[in-house]
């Protein structure tokens, strides 16, 4: 009996021991835990991308680029203007971005709005990412240099809400390095996440059901944030 009882602790461990490699290779809890809650992403990124492609150039276009938090928005209404487009697409990260920059600058955008980063950070420390943000933003300044970019901060998640997979201190990092390239290369830095935090630093629950998405009164505030950085400006 003891015999049976060593031989079932023997094999509860080796199917730990194996199950611990396996999820390590995959890339630990967090990037198991983000694949699943992106089921059928993919396939939605795909056929947005498609469309984009297959929708006619607008010329001057005022672009709003980035993932789901970006796609979840409809900026021309919100801001009265037919000239904006929404090129946002969910699961989107600072290469996919890269990959379809094109798509973007056929449009010859007079104005981009950048946000990146957050999902790049599920799966990769503020250090890693930044590299890819600035390469995606080197890509816009070096191929399309009379549009006028405005990097956007990164967003708070509120993982009280609802667990994810990012930590508000790695965001925190990423934005410091965003507003740094800015300074440096005179661009306007937009700091919305100054805007949407709660007096604990996270996403405000008065804004997301997820902790990571918004809801209208959160794009009520961002088109007020831009609003008031974009006072003296013709948009």
């Amino acid at each position: 009996m003891k015999k049976l009882g060593y031989t079932s602790l023997i094999i509860n461990a080796l199917v730990i021991i194996v199950l611990a490699i396996a999820l390590h290779r995959y890339g630990g809890w967090r990037n198991l835990w983000a694949k699943v809650n992106s089921r059928g992403i993919e396939k939605t990124y795909f056929h947005r991308k498609n469309l984009f492609e297959m929708l006619p150039p607008k010329d001057g276009a005022i672009v709003f680029l980035g993932n789901s938090i970006t796609a979840g928005c409809e900026w021309s209404e919100l801001f009265n203007n037919p000239k904006i487009l929404n090129r946002g697409i969910p699961g989107d990260h600072c290469d996919g971005m890269l990959e379809r920059l094109d798509e973007v600058l056929r449009h010859r955008p007079s104005k981009i709005f950048l946000m990146a980063g957050i999902n790049d950070l599920a799966f990769l420390p503020p250090s890693k990412v930044w590299l890819k943000y600035e390469r995606l933003v080197e890509a816009i300044l070096t191929k399309s240099p009379s549009t006028t970019l405005y990097l956007q901060s990164v967003l708070p998640v509120n993982n009280i809400v609802s667990p994810t997979t990012v930590d508000n201190d790695d965001v925190q990092a990423l934005n410091e390095k965003i507003k740094q390239f800015a300074q440096a290369k005179n661009l306007i830095f937009i700091d919305l996440y100054g805007a949407m935090k709660d007096l604990d630093g996270n996403l405000d629950a008065a804004y997301t059901q997820d902790g990571v998405h918004l809801n209208g009164a959160a794009y009520l505030k961002w088109k007020a944030v831009i609003n008031g950085e974009l006072k003296r400006n013709d948009f």
